[in-house]
């Protein structure tokens, strides 16, 4: 008879050190997205973040982490723009239920000419076109409360690679 000197708890341990590195190992490589929409058109699936975002505030800036304060979100916080993928791109941003305030939005993108261009759709939808510039930029949702203090912010963080 042979004896083994695994236990269940030794596999367990294994094996949940096992998955953790499979999922960490997913967050250092390039983000493996399907293939661009028939006709050239944009899709909001092939721009989202793998790793939700980061939804009790703090975060860092990246793909994957959202840096958001107040509970503004934007969604997807990243925004990429490739050959394959032109664009213009829908992001919804949300701002804290039942306080008064008013959002604004800033960037560093230069317009038209530059980076990107953010402009307010309707309702919670923000689009975003990529500019005649290659690079990265970011654009920053704003809450103020009435008397204009700022309450909370959420980052979207775009590169062009057109």
């Amino acid at each position: 008879m042979v004896k083994s000197h695994f236990s269940s708890h030794t596999l367990s341990v294994g094996f949940a050190a096992a998955v953790a590195v499979s999922l960490l190992a997913g967050c250092g490589g390039s983000q493996a997205l399907g293939p661009a929409p028939a006709g050239g058109t944009s899709s909001l699936v092939s721009h989202s973040p793998i790793v939700n975002p980061d939804a009790k505030g703090g975060g860092g800036k990246g793909h994957g982490v959202c840096t958001v304060k107040g509970g503004v979100r934007v969604d997807p916080c990243t925004v990429d723009f490739t050959a394959s993928s032109t664009g213009p791109d829908t992001v919804v941003v949300r701002t804290p239920e039942n306080k008064k305030g008013v959002l604004s939005e800033g960037d560093t993108c230069g317009g038209a000419s530059g980076i990107a261009t953010v402009t307010q759709g309707s309702g919670d939808d923000w689009t975003v076109t990529a500019g005649a510039t290659q690079g990265s930029c970011a654009a920053t949702f704003t809450y103020a409360n009435k008397h204009g203090k700022t309450i909370g912010y959420a980052v979207l963080n775009i590169t062009n690679s057109i």
